[in-house]
């Protein structure tokens, strides 16, 4: 069936020229084991703790990649460029291209591999910035993944995977992938593949025999810490998935203690979800009290503290089409639960921002809240920006009617601010960023 794609951005930084998907990323650990996502307009930080923090905001971050200085490279989508900031936040244009880096990874040499599908290469960049071409005329390139021992993976869009020793000596590693999404390798000489068409990620020893690791998702990036632990984003709600050498599951992170160690959150298997007094059994607050938890999803439940533990969101599914957050506040030593922004049935804020919104980036006055309720949603805490402060990511998908009754897809995003006061009452302060994508049968002819 024929489509046409209209996607239009608004943000808080102005309008973004580069068009990217809602759920598009990358991820990259430092030397101290802090994880690093790019994520809409930010690069996040993530500490082992689950401590999250902007680092870098302000761009279109597509790719990250670490040197052995604890440098942080960044392949950025609205101008074509690698950009690096130091281990403070300095930021510097390291190299600039045609189009943006789809690629990039580091050896040990501090050499950065760049892959560039304009011009079907390899580039290679030592570290004062000369550039070369290591690799050139194998065909569109969509993946990069280095060794220990500086062998360069190289998948292609027909599922062949080309191995290049330290030397440029070219082999055929693999091939039948699929179609490939995300590679990585471990400390053991493992490379890790995300097949988008068989949903799932491969293992391929470091002699070429290949084995399904964990099945039933798509890998929208990949990523080894350095205790073997593989971790991907989930597309439909930013969480990510760390799995194991055994594969497995959990969330990365679990958001397990408190940033004051006074709390932890568990769901043990067969239990309810709930907050203990961090050290002991002894649980202080049950989650699933008043909450239409889905215990098939407990891996995917996760816990986002606020920095001075006095308020947390939890994270969570009610269905397998619905996923949503549930807020609360430590009053005296009772943890008590605030209003939602999913379920407040006093005047709907979200729907209404909602569909102020859809209005406002041009879709027909008949998709609004009423049309949006029945989508596939997720509503969920990203982020504390503070201990008042809280970025709620909310995100809907289904089908809408114009002002004709014609139906059509949309795929719609917002990021909004929302702001407490000492009572644990919130308002929406911003709507950090809207994102609006219409897929649309050509026949139906619906009018703009």
């Amino acid at each position: 069936m024929n489509k046409a794609f209209t996607t239009l951005i608004i943000a808080s930084l102005g309008t973004i020229l580069f068009s990217i998907s809602a759920h598009a990323g990358s991820l990259a650990f430092d030397a101290a084991g802090n994880l690093f996502q790019a994520h809409y307009t930010e690069v996040i930080k993530i500490t082992p703790d689950g401590k999250r923090s902007t680092f870098a905001s302000g761009l279109v971050p597509k790719h990250l990649s670490f040197d052995s200085s604890g440098n942080l490279f960044v392949s950025e989508g609205n101008s074509n460029s690698i950009l690096k900031f130091t281990p403070d936040g300095k930021k510097s244009i390291f190299a600039t291209l045609s189009r943006y880096p789809i690629d990039l990874t580091f050896d040990d040499k501090n050499d950065l591999f760049v892959l560039d599908n304009d011009s079907n290469s390899i580039l290679r960049f030592t570290p004062d910035g000369k550039k070369n071409s290591f690799v050139s005329g194998i065909g569109h390139l969509v993946d990069l993944a280095l060794d220990r021992g500086g062998n360069l993976f190289v998948a292609d869009s027909e599922g062949t995977i080309f191995k290049f020793t330290p030397d440029g000596t070219k082999t055929t590693f693999a091939s039948g992938i699929g179609s490939t999404n995300g590679m990585t390798c471990d400390r053991a000489g493992n490379l890790f593949v995300g097949d988008m068409d068989s949903h799932s990620i491969l293992k391929l020893t470091s002699n070429g025999e290949k084995s399904t690791f964990v099945t039933g998702l798509n890998a929208l990036d990949l990523a080894c810490d350095s205790s073997g632990n593989l971790l991907t984003p989930e597309g439909e709600s930013n969480r990510i998935f760390q799995f194991a050498p055994d594969g497995t599951r959990s969330t990365f992170p679990n958001g397990a203690t408190s940033p004051d160690k006074q709390w932890e959150y568990r769901w043990p298997a067969g239990k309810s979800p709930g907050i203990l007094k961090a050290g002991t059994t002894q649980t202080v607050l049950d989650l699933s009290e008043d909450l239409k938890v889905a215990p098939p999803f407990a891996t995917e439940a996760m816990v986002v503290w606020a920095p001075d533990s006095k308020r947390f969101a939890f994270n969570y599914h009610t269905d397998r089409r619905h996923f949503t957050t549930a807020l609360y506040q430590l009053r005296g030593d009772k943890w008590v639960a605030l209003r939602s922004p999913e379920t407040d049935e006093t005047d709907k804020p979200l729907e209404r921002v909602m569909a102020a919104e859809l209005r406002n980036l041009g879709l027909p006055p008949k998709a609004d809240r009423q049309s949006l309720s029945d989508f596939r949603s997720v509503r969920e805490v990203l982020e504390w920006a503070g201990p008042n402060t809280v970025i709620l990511n909310c995100s809907s998908s289904g089908v809408a009617k114009n002002k004709s009754d014609e139906r059509f897809h949309v795929d719609a995003d917002f990021l909004l601010t929302l702001k407490f006061d000492a009572a644990g009452k919130w308002k929406i302060v911003k709507t950090h960023q809207s994102f609006i994508r219409e897929n649309l049968d050509e026949k139906d002819d619906v009018k703009r």
